[in-house]
Parts: C-alpha cells; structure tokens; sequence
C-alpha cells in the first residue's frame, strides 16, 4: 500500500474530512479511490443496571409461580 501526504492530496482533503468518497479517474476509466477513515464511534456510558434493579424492585425476589404469572400475561398482551 502506497502513501499519500496531505499535501499531495490537499485538493481532496476538504471532500474526504466532510465523509466523501473521492473517485480517481483516467480516461474516463476509474482507477482508484480514496476513502475517508471511518469516523470513531461515541463512547455512550452504560448506565448501572445494578441500582436501577434496586430501585424498581428493591429486594424483592419472585418465585417460580409469580414469574410464570408475569411472563403469560406479557404473552397474552402481545409483549413478548
């Protein structure tokens, strides 16, 4: 792979920073491509699963039978 500095593609630098794919063309024929880099995706933050538990259901454990319940009820209320 071949190298290019930003002074030797300074015509396209505008093109590829805004996103744009630039074709290279020779006799009407396209010989190549410059791509431009992939932008790095926003880092969003997890939120903390473990309070959120917490807090809407505190220390309530459920038994088997009230599972069972809840999950019918979402099958019948088409959320499932």
């Amino acid at each position: 792979m071949s190298t290019l500095t930003l002074d030797q593609t300074m015509p396209y630098a505008s093109l590829l920073m805004a996103g744009e794919v630039v074709s290279v063309m020779q006799g009407g024929k396209k010989v190549g491509v410059f791509l431009p880099t992939a932008p790095h995706p926003q880092s969003v933050p997890l939120p903390d699963f473990r309070t959120r538990l917490r807090q809407t259901w505190g220390g309530r454990v459920f038994s088997a039978a009230e599972v069972a319940e809840m999950r019918e009820a979402e099958l019948q209320h088409g959320h499932g």
